[in-house]
């Protein structure tokens, strides 16, 4: 028989009404047999048809469409439900991005993080999307800017007044408002990738000066910081220390991660955070001021933190993280070297140099977290779980090879992107 549209359409028409014919004669018998069931297997029924009836004329149109030139074999698949639900969320597009090009970075640390390969996909969010716990993603890709160039951290008074080395700039040194412009083109830029079994960790940080403690650091001049390693001590530091339990189980990178404040994890003179992102390691600090590039320092501790301040008492009491800021960046580059006279506090031993981050008298060196140890499991199920080391430790500081250094920037503008395909 001929293909036209008359013919097609008629043929359309008569599978339609046969199938509801037969359908009717089906909940007839169904009736009889059925007595007081009858109702609700009609109702199964009728949605089967309902159903049957969709598939019959969306094959159809698809065969007429076909026969017009319409489509092609390619789009002849409908998408699935999956690409349909990647393709919008919330009522928007969400993008898809590809792994960030690593910076070349080295983690020589023996822990060794045991993720596997994930799905191939990614899904690109803003700062509101974060990393959920038990969530798939293994890499975080961080961009921020508007950055603060911090006097002090905690009880760390390095640059405010009465600090180690106060300069005027700083009209106080206990609190993040305490800070001042670190430029408006500080950029922060970074992926950190969980346990960092594929070498991808790395980051880049710029930002301006705007006090001069010597050659190295000129008011006015930009610098750009750069991931060097994720060893947690240099094999130059004076004074090696031991690395905490929570760092050295994700190899220095690690998400979801509570510290600071009354945690006792990584000192307590500082709010508590939370910590989408974290990483330890070493830096490089370049000269970048006019195009030049100038290497100032080749082996910095560093230490950066994707994070939010936490409402200690909504965690305390209901174990519920209550943010009480946006997230942020907070990325520290600190070298306090020993045996060479520093301005205002003389020459210092290793010891001396490392009281500072934090201070020798902070409860987190000699306590670990505020959780009654051991935790015995409850029935039905069996153990006890035994209290850690401190999980707070003198950050490794001490580097008579590199110059005085302290760098405490807050980038307040934060944007970040998962990526669970980064790896594949």
């Amino acid at each position: 028989m001929l293909l036209t549209k008359q013919n097609m359409k008629r043929i359309k028409n008569n599978d339609s009404r046969n199938m509801v014919t037969n359908n009717r004669h089906l909940r007839k018998v169904i009736n009889i047999k059925a007595g007081k069931g009858s109702i609700a297997i009609a109702s199964l029924m009728g949605t089967i048809l309902v159903f049957s009836i969709v598939s019959t004329i969306s094959q159809f149109e698809q065969q007429q469409a076909f026969a017009y030139g319409l489509l092609t074999e390619g789009a002849s698949s409908p998408p699935s439900p999956s690409s349909a639900s990647d393709a919008t969320e919330g009522g928007s597009v969400k993008e898809t991005t590809g792994a960030n090009m690593p910076v070349s970075t080295a983690s020589t640390n023996s822990m060794e993080q045991g993720t596997s390969a994930q799905p191939s996909s990614s899904v690109s969010s803003s700062a509101s999307a974060i990393p959920q716990p038990n969530d798939n993603s293994t890499v975080v890709n961080v961009d921020a800017t508007n950055a603060l160039y911090e006097p002090a951290a905690g009880l760390t008074n390095v640059f405010g007044p009465e600090g180690l080395f106060p300069f005027q700039n700083f009209s106080c040194a206990d609190a993040l408002t305490c800070g001042i412009s670190a430029g408006e083109d500080a950029k922060f830029t970074g992926v950190f990738e969980q346990g960092n079994a594929n070498n991808m960790t790395s980051y880049e940080a710029t930002y301006t000066s705007p006090v001069t403690y010597g050659p190295h650091q000129i008011a006015g001049h930009e610098y750009k910081i750069t991931l060097t390693d994720l060893n947690w001590n240099s094999a130059d530091s004076a004074l090696p220390t031991r690395q905490p339990e929570f760092a050295a189980m994700v190899n220095d990178v690690g998400f979801d991660q509570i510290q600071h404040g009354a945690s006792n994890i990584d000192r307590s003179d500082v709010p508590q955070l939370y910590d989408e992102a974290f990483l330890y390691g070493h830096a490089m600090v370049t000269d970048i001021t006019n195009g030049n590039n100038t290497v100032v320092a080749k082996d910095i501790f560093t230490h950066v933190m994707v994070a939010h301040v936490m409402d200690e008492g909504e965690y305390y009491r209901n174990l519920k993280d209550k943010a009480l800021s946006p997230n942020m960046v907070f990325l520290f580059a600190v070298n306090i070297p020993n045996n060479t006279e520093l301005p205002g506090v003389g020459s210092l031993s290793a010891e001396e140099a490392q009281s500072f981050t934090p201070l020798a008298d902070d409860e987190s060196l000699d306590n670990s977290p505020p959780i009654d140890y051991p935790v015995s499991v409850p029935t039905p199920r069996e153990g006890e779980i035994d209290g850690p080391e401190s999980q707070s430790t003198v950050w490794p500081v001490a580097n008579p090879n590199q110059p005085l250094l302290f760098t405490f920037l807050v980038y307040q503008n934060a944007d970040i992107n998962l990526d669970s395909s980064a790896t594949q």
